[in-house]
């Protein structure tokens, strides 16, 4: 097969990491243990990263919980 022929499918991979303030480790809100609803991704990817702030978080390491500020990249 050539190299015209082949038509390779992409594969788009995201993160959205904080870190927790009482153990300073990385959660990945684009976890499923985080963004069970899709609420995170819905917002992500609709671009209102906005409605984000202040969005609660539960450290999956540590159990502390907090808010976070805001959504920059």
């Amino acid at each position: 097969m050539t190299a015209e022929l082949k038509r390779p499918t992409a594969t788009l991979n995201w993160s959205l990491y904080v870190h927790c303030p009482h153990c300073d480790k990385s959660n990945d809100l684009a976890s499923p243990g985080h963004d069970t609803e899709h609420e995170i991704a819905r917002h992500i990817f609709n671009n209102a990263w906005d409605e984000l702030n202040g969005h609660e978080v539960e450290c999956e390491h540590c159990g502390y919980e907090f808010t976070i500020e805001k959504v920059e990249y």
